[in-house]
């Protein structure tokens, strides 16, 4: 019998700790941490394709790794998971490539990144009940390991799945990343089968020069892509995702996005649906938590992969599922019971708080990112 893991002590304990995700997706490969498992891929090292057309690291991990029955990863998922990887790499680099005239190979974060994406999509898209049930089984076993500093995460909930983040460092090269979750998602959006695609992909940035880089580096890798233009015309296409150039993006940077339709700016509602959205340092274009709350109008019904090299920080000063709803809560009392500030409340006022409904803007998986620690660092997710 396994023994009972001990609570640790406060001094030792950092953000990393709380990432809950990331303690599931290592427990897969029977690790603890992130340089554990570096160890063992060999890093750099392995770097490339062997003969079978599996990457390198494949075949290092599987030298390693232990699957046994009910460990949650076979080789055979891992196989299939690899020969993915390498297929949608080979896809956002081929034009890339030709223009260079060297091969772009991932680095061993790069590969772990994509690897453990396709682990979260396999099992949100086919096995989603035993994934919510593994994430909360994962966040019992963090409240165990941590004791009392533990933060007071709710209990995991299907609605709250379809949001992840990747905490990469800068220079990772998280825009190739995010070309190939595209491709990774679609993939899974359409049962391997390419057909099927979701109403729109949507590239969320914090300002517009961060929106026209994007566009070039989306073109480079093949895809059809432009600005948001509030006046053009919605397009009705075809998607291969075979084919990138038939694979369409819109960006847009979080300050054009509003409650409601202005001058310069969209009503963030003209975009739900069952999106795609990818979100690149969303936390630096708007002041508060207002792009928390257009960001969810967007995701709502669909999905979201985020990518920051500071996110840890901006997370690790933010608020629990349950701290954010009570904010959104404090905010509403205020039209609620027809007051100006919160001391203008009575106790009995006050006390009747927790019992408010949300805003619609929050909805009831309105949450800080890292509400339940679903973060990524560098390739863990």
């Amino acid at each position: 019998m396994a023994a009972k893991p001990t609570a640790r002590h406060s001094a030792n304990i950092t953000f990393h700790d709380h990432l809950v995700l990331n303690r599931w997706l290592l427990s897969l490969f029977h690790k603890q941490d992130l340089p554990t498992l570096k160890a063992q891929m060999g890093g750099d090292d392995y770097e490339g394709l062997a003969q079978d057309g599996q990457s390198r690291f494949f075949h290092q991990l599987t030298g390693v790794l232990f699957f046994g029955e009910g460990t949650g990863l076979s080789e055979a998922d891992l196989r299939r998971y690899d020969l993915n990887v390498v297929r949608h790499w080979q896809a956002v680099t081929a034009r890339r490539n030709r223009h260079s005239g060297h091969e772009l190979q991932m680095k061993y974060f790069q590969y772990l990144s994509l690897i453990f994406s396709e682990v979260y999509l396999d099992w949100y898209f086919n096995r989603r009940d035993r994934l919510l049930a593994e994430l909360n089984a994962q966040l019992n076993r963090y409240r165990e390991n941590l004791g009392a500093e533990a933060k007071n995460f709710s209990p995991y909930a299907e609605q709250e799945l379809n949001k992840i983040a990747f905490w990469n460092a800068t220079g990772s090269g998280k825009t190739l990343l995010m070309h190939v979750n595209i491709l990774q998602y679609l993939s899974y959006f359409s049962d391997g089968t390419g057909r099927g695609k979701p109403d729109k992909i949507i590239v969320l940035t914090p300002n517009e020069g961060l929106s026209r880089q994007h566009v070039a580096e989306l073109a480079l890798s093949g895809f059809q892509t432009a600005l948001f233009d509030k006046n053009g015309q919605a397009r009705n296409y075809t998607l291969n995702i075979d084919d990138l150039n038939s694979i369409e993006a819109e960006v847009i940077d979080v300050n054009k996005l509003a409650d409601k339709a202005g001058d310069k700016t969209v009503a963030a509602e003209h975009f739900a649906g069952n999106n795609l959205v990818l979100v690149d340092e969303g936390h630096r274009g708007s002041s508060g938590e207002e792009w928390l709350k257009r960001r969810d109008v967007l995701v709502r019904g669909g999905f979201s992969f985020e990518y920051s090299a500071t996110l840890g920080q901006a997370a690790g000063k933010g608020k629990t599922l349950a701290d954010t709803r009570f904010e959104q809560q404090k905010k509403n009392a205020l039209a609620h019971f027809g007051a100006a500030r919160q001391s203008d409340l009575s106790k009995e006022q006050k006390a009747l708080i927790p019992a408010l409904p949300l805003t619609p803007a929050a909805g009831a998986n309105g949450t800080a990112d890292g509400g339940h620690g679903n973060l990524c660092e560098n390739g863990a997710v």
